[in-house]
Protein backbone atom coordinates (compact mmCIF):
# COMPACT_ATOMS: atom_id res chain seq x y z
CA UNK A 1 0.00 0.00 0.00
CA UNK A 2 3.23 2.63 0.75
CA UNK A 3 4.33 1.96 -2.64
CA UNK A 4 1.19 2.48 -4.49
CA UNK A 5 0.86 5.68 -2.45
CA UNK A 6 4.46 7.09 -3.38
CA UNK A 7 3.63 5.92 -6.84
CA UNK A 8 0.50 7.92 -7.05
CA UNK A 9 2.09 11.32 -5.50
CA UNK A 10 5.72 11.21 -7.47
CA UNK A 11 3.00 10.47 -10.95
CA UNK A 12 0.55 13.28 -9.68
CA UNK A 13 3.51 15.82 -9.39
CA UNK A 14 4.95 14.67 -12.94
CA UNK A 15 2.15 14.94 -14.56
CA UNK A 16 1.37 18.51 -12.59
CA UNK A 17 4.76 19.43 -13.80
CA UNK A 18 4.48 18.84 -17.32
CA UNK A 19 0.96 20.35 -17.55
CA UNK A 20 1.91 23.32 -16.04
CA UNK A 21 5.21 23.43 -18.52
CA UNK A 22 2.90 22.52 -21.50
CA UNK A 23 0.17 26.01 -20.17
CA UNK A 24 3.56 28.08 -20.52
CA UNK A 25 2.64 29.85 -23.48
CA UNK A 26 0.05 30.86 -22.53
CA UNK A 27 0.19 33.25 -19.51
CA UNK A 28 3.76 34.50 -18.00
CA UNK A 29 2.97 32.97 -14.94
CA UNK A 30 3.23 29.56 -16.25
CA UNK A 31 6.41 30.69 -18.49
CA UNK A 32 8.32 31.55 -15.62
CA UNK A 33 8.53 27.79 -14.44
CA UNK A 34 10.34 27.34 -17.03
CA UNK A 35 13.22 29.68 -15.88
CA UNK A 36 14.08 27.08 -13.45
CA UNK A 37 13.49 24.05 -15.71
CA UNK A 38 16.90 22.67 -14.35
CA UNK A 39 15.29 22.03 -10.85
CA UNK A 40 11.99 20.75 -11.86
CA UNK A 41 14.03 18.51 -14.23
CA UNK A 42 15.81 17.33 -11.13
CA UNK A 43 12.35 16.48 -9.59
CA UNK A 44 11.12 15.06 -12.49
CA UNK A 45 13.77 12.71 -12.46
CA UNK A 46 13.50 11.85 -8.87
CA UNK A 47 10.33 11.43 -8.80
CA UNK A 48 10.08 9.31 -12.31
CA UNK A 49 12.93 6.81 -10.34
CA UNK A 50 10.87 6.49 -7.66
CA UNK A 51 7.97 5.15 -9.72
CA UNK A 52 9.96 2.71 -11.63
CA UNK A 53 10.27 0.44 -8.30
CA UNK A 54 6.31 0.38 -8.41
CA UNK A 55 4.89 -2.99 -9.67
CA UNK A 56 2.07 -1.23 -11.55
CA UNK A 57 3.15 -0.89 -15.31
CA UNK A 58 0.85 1.72 -16.25
CA UNK A 59 2.37 3.75 -13.70
CA UNK A 60 5.90 3.66 -14.49
CA UNK A 61 4.78 4.52 -18.49
CA UNK A 62 2.95 7.28 -16.80
CA UNK A 63 5.42 8.51 -15.24
CA UNK A 64 7.76 8.08 -17.87
CA UNK A 65 6.23 10.04 -20.09
CA UNK A 66 5.35 12.93 -17.98
CA UNK A 67 9.25 13.17 -17.37
CA UNK A 68 9.67 13.51 -21.24
CA UNK A 69 6.77 16.66 -21.25
CA UNK A 70 9.16 17.89 -18.63
CA UNK A 71 12.90 17.30 -20.52
CA UNK A 72 11.81 17.94 -24.08
CA UNK A 73 11.28 21.77 -23.42
CA UNK A 74 15.47 21.98 -22.58
CA UNK A 75 16.39 20.00 -25.31
CA UNK A 76 17.01 22.16 -28.10
CA UNK A 77 19.29 24.82 -25.55
CA UNK A 78 21.36 21.34 -24.30
CA UNK A 79 22.24 20.30 -28.22
CA UNK A 80 22.88 24.23 -29.53
CA UNK A 81 25.40 24.08 -26.54
CA UNK A 82 27.38 20.73 -28.14
CA UNK A 83 28.02 22.82 -31.48
CA UNK A 84 31.38 23.03 -32.43
CA UNK A 85 34.15 26.01 -32.09
CA UNK A 86 34.77 28.38 -34.77
CA UNK A 87 36.88 27.69 -37.87
CA UNK A 88 40.38 29.30 -37.46
CA UNK A 89 39.96 32.90 -38.18
CA UNK A 90 41.03 34.36 -42.07
CA UNK A 91 43.85 36.57 -42.71
CA UNK A 92 42.64 40.14 -41.23
CA UNK A 93 40.31 38.85 -38.45
CA UNK A 94 40.82 40.03 -35.02
CA UNK A 95 39.77 39.09 -31.70
CA UNK A 96 38.60 40.67 -28.68
CA UNK A 97 38.10 39.87 -25.15
CA UNK A 98 34.89 40.89 -23.24
CA UNK A 99 33.03 40.54 -20.21
CA UNK A 100 29.45 40.88 -18.20
CA UNK A 101 28.68 41.02 -14.64
CA UNK A 102 26.15 41.55 -12.38
CA UNK A 103 27.99 43.29 -9.57
CA UNK A 104 24.86 42.82 -6.86
CA UNK A 105 24.39 46.06 -4.63
CA UNK A 106 24.59 43.35 -1.71
CA UNK A 107 27.94 42.21 -2.90
CA UNK A 108 29.09 39.98 -0.26
CA UNK A 109 32.81 40.20 -1.09
CA UNK A 110 33.00 43.23 -3.65
CA UNK A 111 36.48 44.16 -4.37
CA UNK A 112 37.25 40.59 -5.81
CA UNK A 113 35.39 41.77 -9.32
CA UNK A 114 38.41 44.87 -9.25
CA UNK A 115 41.05 42.42 -9.25
CA UNK A 116 39.50 39.11 -11.45
CA UNK A 117 37.86 40.92 -13.90
CA UNK A 118 39.85 43.40 -15.59
CA UNK A 119 42.62 40.37 -16.99
CA UNK A 120 39.99 38.47 -18.14
CA UNK A 121 37.88 40.97 -19.86
CA UNK A 122 40.70 43.27 -21.22
CA UNK A 123 39.21 44.79 -23.79
CA UNK A 124 35.15 46.06 -23.30
CA UNK A 125 33.82 45.22 -19.60
CA UNK A 126 29.51 45.49 -18.97
CA UNK A 127 28.65 46.19 -15.40
CA UNK A 128 25.09 46.32 -13.35
CA UNK A 129 23.95 46.55 -10.05
CA UNK A 130 27.23 49.10 -9.42
CA UNK A 131 25.37 50.41 -6.34
CA UNK A 132 25.55 49.58 -2.57
CA UNK A 133 28.25 47.72 -1.59
CA UNK A 134 29.44 47.29 -5.40
CA UNK A 135 29.42 51.46 -5.53
CA UNK A 136 33.02 51.31 -5.14
CA UNK A 137 34.11 48.40 -7.16
CA UNK A 138 32.63 49.44 -10.37
CA UNK A 139 35.47 52.68 -9.29
CA UNK A 140 37.75 50.13 -8.80
CA UNK A 141 36.91 48.52 -12.10
CA UNK A 142 36.95 51.70 -13.87
CA UNK A 143 40.64 53.66 -12.47
CA UNK A 144 41.44 50.03 -14.49
CA UNK A 145 40.22 51.39 -18.12
CA UNK A 146 40.99 54.21 -20.09
CA UNK A 147 37.33 54.64 -20.92
CA UNK A 148 34.07 54.16 -19.82
CA UNK A 149 30.73 55.37 -20.03
CA UNK A 150 28.01 55.10 -17.23
CA UNK A 151 23.50 55.13 -16.91
CA UNK A 152 21.96 54.85 -13.86
CA UNK A 153 23.94 51.40 -12.19
CA UNK A 154 25.14 50.36 -15.93
CA UNK A 155 28.90 50.58 -16.72
CA UNK A 156 30.51 49.63 -19.96
CA UNK A 157 34.29 49.87 -19.15
CA UNK A 158 37.08 49.98 -22.60
CA UNK A 159 40.96 49.74 -23.32
CA UNK A 160 39.28 50.64 -27.04
CA UNK A 161 38.14 53.91 -27.57
CA UNK A 162 35.33 55.46 -26.63
CA UNK A 163 33.66 57.51 -29.71
CA UNK A 164 30.30 58.34 -27.93
CA UNK A 165 28.35 57.27 -25.61
CA UNK A 166 25.10 57.68 -23.47
CA UNK A 167 21.62 55.99 -22.03
CA UNK A 168 19.73 53.74 -24.26
CA UNK A 169 17.28 56.46 -24.39
CA UNK A 170 13.43 56.79 -26.40
CA UNK A 171 14.08 58.80 -29.75
CA UNK A 172 12.62 62.13 -30.11
CA UNK A 173 10.01 61.56 -32.39
CA UNK A 174 8.22 58.60 -29.44
CA UNK A 175 9.40 61.52 -27.13
CA UNK A 176 6.82 63.91 -28.94
CA UNK A 177 4.22 61.29 -29.22
CA UNK A 178 1.46 60.33 -27.51
CA UNK A 179 2.03 56.50 -26.86
CA UNK A 180 0.88 53.51 -24.56
CA UNK A 181 3.57 53.80 -21.93
CA UNK A 182 4.15 50.18 -22.40
CA UNK A 183 5.12 50.77 -25.84
CA UNK A 184 8.61 52.25 -25.01
CA UNK A 185 9.29 51.01 -21.16
CA UNK A 186 13.21 51.51 -20.97
CA UNK A 187 15.45 49.16 -19.05
CA UNK A 188 18.17 50.80 -17.45
CA UNK A 189 21.07 50.42 -20.76
CA UNK A 190 24.23 52.61 -21.40
CA UNK A 191 25.43 52.10 -24.71
CA UNK A 192 29.03 53.12 -26.66
CA UNK A 193 30.52 53.55 -29.68
CA UNK A 194 33.95 52.00 -29.62
CA UNK A 195 36.86 52.23 -32.32
CA UNK A 196 38.13 48.57 -32.94
CA UNK A 197 41.93 48.26 -33.47
CA UNK A 198 41.28 48.97 -37.38
CA UNK A 199 40.28 51.68 -37.18
CA UNK A 200 36.48 50.55 -37.54
CA UNK A 201 33.45 50.76 -35.19
CA UNK A 202 31.04 48.92 -33.27
CA UNK A 203 28.74 49.78 -30.70
CA UNK A 204 28.34 48.17 -27.22
CA UNK A 205 25.40 47.85 -25.07
CA UNK A 206 25.13 46.89 -21.26
CA UNK A 207 21.61 46.40 -20.01
CA UNK A 208 19.65 45.30 -17.08
CA UNK A 209 15.77 44.12 -17.92
CA UNK A 210 13.53 42.71 -14.62
CA UNK A 211 11.92 39.69 -13.31
CA UNK A 212 9.70 38.55 -15.83
CA UNK A 213 7.16 37.69 -13.58
CA UNK A 214 5.20 39.32 -11.95
CA UNK A 215 3.73 42.01 -14.17
CA UNK A 216 4.33 42.59 -17.68
CA UNK A 217 7.19 44.81 -17.04
CA UNK A 218 9.80 42.66 -18.62
CA UNK A 219 7.57 42.06 -22.03
CA UNK A 220 7.27 45.80 -22.49
CA UNK A 221 11.09 46.72 -21.47
CA UNK A 222 11.74 43.95 -24.38
CA UNK A 223 10.59 45.83 -27.21
CA UNK A 224 11.21 49.04 -25.82
CA UNK A 225 14.89 47.89 -25.91
CA UNK A 226 14.98 46.05 -29.68
CA UNK A 227 13.19 49.57 -30.97
CA UNK A 228 15.64 51.74 -29.08
CA UNK A 229 18.85 49.77 -30.41
CA UNK A 230 17.61 49.20 -34.16
CA UNK A 231 19.14 53.07 -34.46
CA UNK A 232 22.71 51.58 -35.06
CA UNK A 233 23.81 48.81 -37.38
CA UNK A 234 23.32 45.31 -36.68
CA UNK A 235 26.26 43.31 -37.73
CA UNK A 236 28.71 44.47 -35.10
CA UNK A 237 26.25 45.15 -32.27
CA UNK A 238 26.97 43.75 -29.20
CA UNK A 239 24.49 43.38 -26.21
CA UNK A 240 25.32 42.47 -23.04
CA UNK A 241 23.96 42.31 -19.69
CA UNK A 242 21.48 40.56 -16.87
CA UNK A 243 18.59 39.73 -19.07
CA UNK A 244 16.48 37.85 -16.33
CA UNK A 245 15.74 35.15 -18.71
CA UNK A 246 16.88 32.01 -18.76
CA UNK A 247 16.44 29.15 -21.51
CA UNK A 248 13.71 27.26 -22.29
CA UNK A 249 11.31 30.24 -20.99
CA UNK A 250 9.84 31.58 -23.91
CA UNK A 251 11.08 35.06 -22.43
CA UNK A 252 14.60 34.53 -23.45
CA UNK A 253 13.42 33.49 -26.74
CA UNK A 254 11.23 36.39 -27.05
CA UNK A 255 14.49 38.08 -26.73
CA UNK A 256 16.22 36.10 -29.04
CA UNK A 257 13.26 37.34 -31.65
CA UNK A 258 12.70 40.88 -30.96
CA UNK A 259 17.18 41.59 -30.90
CA UNK A 260 17.48 39.82 -33.64
CA UNK A 261 20.94 39.01 -32.40
CA UNK A 262 22.59 35.89 -32.34
CA UNK A 263 22.49 34.78 -28.65
CA UNK A 264 26.08 33.63 -28.09
CA UNK A 265 25.49 32.30 -24.19
CA UNK A 266 23.84 29.14 -24.68
CA UNK A 267 24.17 26.80 -21.99
CA UNK A 268 26.05 28.72 -19.25
CA UNK A 269 24.77 28.93 -16.14
CA UNK A 270 25.43 31.70 -14.16
CA UNK A 271 22.67 32.62 -11.04
CA UNK A 272 22.45 31.85 -8.10
CA UNK A 273 26.30 32.24 -7.19
CA UNK A 274 28.31 31.73 -4.50
CA UNK A 275 28.08 35.26 -3.08
CA UNK A 276 23.90 34.47 -2.32
CA UNK A 277 25.30 31.90 0.14
CA UNK A 278 27.68 34.17 1.65
CA UNK A 279 25.57 36.98 2.22
CA UNK A 280 23.35 34.85 3.87
CA UNK A 281 25.67 33.92 5.75
CA UNK A 282 25.85 30.08 4.71
CA UNK A 283 29.63 30.27 3.52
CA UNK A 284 30.67 29.20 -0.58
CA UNK A 285 28.81 25.75 -1.42
CA UNK A 286 31.30 22.78 -1.99
CA UNK A 287 30.35 22.47 -5.66
CA UNK A 288 29.47 25.88 -7.94
CA UNK A 289 25.89 26.37 -7.25
CA UNK A 290 24.80 28.37 -10.76
CA UNK A 291 21.44 26.42 -12.34
CA UNK A 292 19.97 29.06 -14.30
CA UNK A 293 21.73 31.31 -17.25
CA UNK A 294 19.85 34.79 -17.20
CA UNK A 295 23.20 36.87 -18.07
CA UNK A 296 23.56 36.70 -21.54
CA UNK A 297 25.50 37.86 -24.47
CA UNK A 298 24.13 39.17 -28.12
CA UNK A 299 26.34 40.19 -31.00
CA UNK A 300 26.00 40.43 -34.24
CA UNK A 301 26.67 38.46 -37.30
CA UNK A 302 30.25 39.92 -38.03
CA UNK A 303 31.14 38.77 -34.87
CA UNK A 304 32.40 34.25 -34.31
CA UNK A 305 32.39 33.20 -30.83
CA UNK A 306 35.83 32.11 -29.92
CA UNK A 307 35.14 31.18 -26.34
CA UNK A 308 32.33 31.91 -24.02
CA UNK A 309 32.39 30.65 -20.51
CA UNK A 310 30.96 31.88 -16.56
CA UNK A 311 33.57 33.46 -15.18
CA UNK A 312 35.10 33.14 -11.11
CA UNK A 313 33.43 34.11 -7.57
CA UNK A 314 33.14 37.49 -7.11
CA UNK A 315 30.98 37.61 -4.25
CA UNK A 316 28.20 38.64 -6.85
CA UNK A 317 24.66 36.68 -6.61
CA UNK A 318 25.99 36.18 -10.25
CA UNK A 319 28.94 35.12 -11.95
CA UNK A 320 30.39 37.07 -14.59
CA UNK A 321 30.34 35.73 -18.36
CA UNK A 322 33.44 36.49 -20.55
CA UNK A 323 34.00 36.03 -23.82
CA UNK A 324 36.54 36.24 -26.84
CA UNK A 325 34.58 37.12 -30.09
CA UNK A 326 35.97 37.60 -33.63
CA UNK A 327 35.66 40.19 -35.92
CA UNK A 328 35.57 38.23 -39.35
CA UNK A 329 37.82 39.89 -42.03
CA UNK A 330 36.01 42.12 -44.66
CA UNK A 331 36.04 39.38 -47.36
CA UNK A 332 34.74 37.02 -45.05
CA UNK A 333 31.56 38.84 -43.76
CA UNK A 334 28.07 37.68 -44.43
Amino acid sequence: MRHTITAILATGLLCGLAFLLMLAPLWRGFDALREIWPILLVIAALAALSVQANRHRGARLLSLAAFAVVLLPGVGETLHAWRGTPADPAPGAYEIAIGTHNLWGRNASPMQAATLLPPRAPDVLALQESFGKARETGEALAAQYAFGARCRSNRLLSSLPILDSGCVELPPAVLAAATIPCDWEMPPAVWARIQLPDGSEAVFVSVHLTWPFPGATQDCQRRGLSRALAQWPQERLVVMGDFNAAAPAFALARLDRDLGLTRRSIGIATFPAEGRFQQAGLGIPPVPPMLLGIDHIFAGDDWETVSIEAGPNTGSDHRPLLATLRLRAPDAQP
